[in-house]
């Protein structure tokens, strides 16, 4: 379903955006890592079997892929090994932030709205692809750290909005993956998704769908 409606848009006070693949360039860094981590158990993932997990724990996406592949799941000891050595691959990539969100964002806080980050990812890696001037941008800050439960699960951008102190019909969330969109719609939040990783196809969950960044900026320029 779309929607664009300047009704919807006039009460907006907030809006939280996903960090890998809205605010960074990274789901490929992170694919690349995974499927070489398990290559090592002898399992073999896809690009997308990544993407279409993105928003989980990393633990929690470990589980669910061995899981798939009808394999044991491994002790807890073990998935710390295994999660501790594909963060160590990730962290020796360059991350960039995607052209023009700096711009976005200080858009938007120049316009009174209140930006918020919701990631799946631990706290070190927010810190390791985002700048600090980009994270000074954002009121709250929730990472897979801070929750017991991580998407598809609504906790995330639950704590999100009581964090940034606005009601489910004053804030919009911007993400890029089905279990992201889900949690968002399970929280009661409007979400608008990018295919930065995924084609529309498997975003239909989504209010609206943009092809770029720049086509969400331009939106938003018209809208405010």
């Amino acid at each position: 379903m779309q929607i664009a409606t300047a009704e919807r848009m006039s009460g907006l006070r907030s809006i939280l955006f996903d960090m890998d693949g809205v605010i960074v360039d990274s789901m490929r860094q992170h694919a690349e890592c995974w499927i070489r981590v398990f290559n090592d158990y002898g399992v073999r993932l896809s690009t997308e079997d990544i993407y279409m997990r993105e928003g989980m724990s990393g633990i929690g996406s470990i589980i669910d892929i061995f899981r798939s592949k009808g394999q044991d799941i491994p002790s807890p000891d073990e998935m710390k090994r295994l999660q501790e050595r594909k963060l160590e691959l990730f962290e020796r990539l360059p991350i960039a932030v995607y052209p023009g969100v700096d711009g976005m964002l200080e858009f938007l806080s120049g316009k009174g709205i209140v930006l918020g980050l919701v990631t799946g990812s631990l706290r070190r890696s927010v810190h390791h692809v985002l700048p600090e001037s980009v994270q000074r941008r954002f009121a709250s800050i929730v990472t897979v750290n801070d929750i017991k439960n991580g998407k598809p699960h609504p906790e995330p951008y639950l704590k999100a909005l009581e964090e940034v102190g606005f009601p489910p019909e004053e804030a919009l969330v911007i993400e890029n993956a089905p279990l992201g969109i889900t949690s968002a719609k399970l929280a009661g939040l409007r979400c608008f998704a990018l295919t930065t990783t995924l084609e529309a196809e498997r975003l239909t969950e989504a209010d609206r769908i943009f092809s770029s960044h720049r086509e969400l900026d331009v939106y938003f320029r018209d809208e405010f």
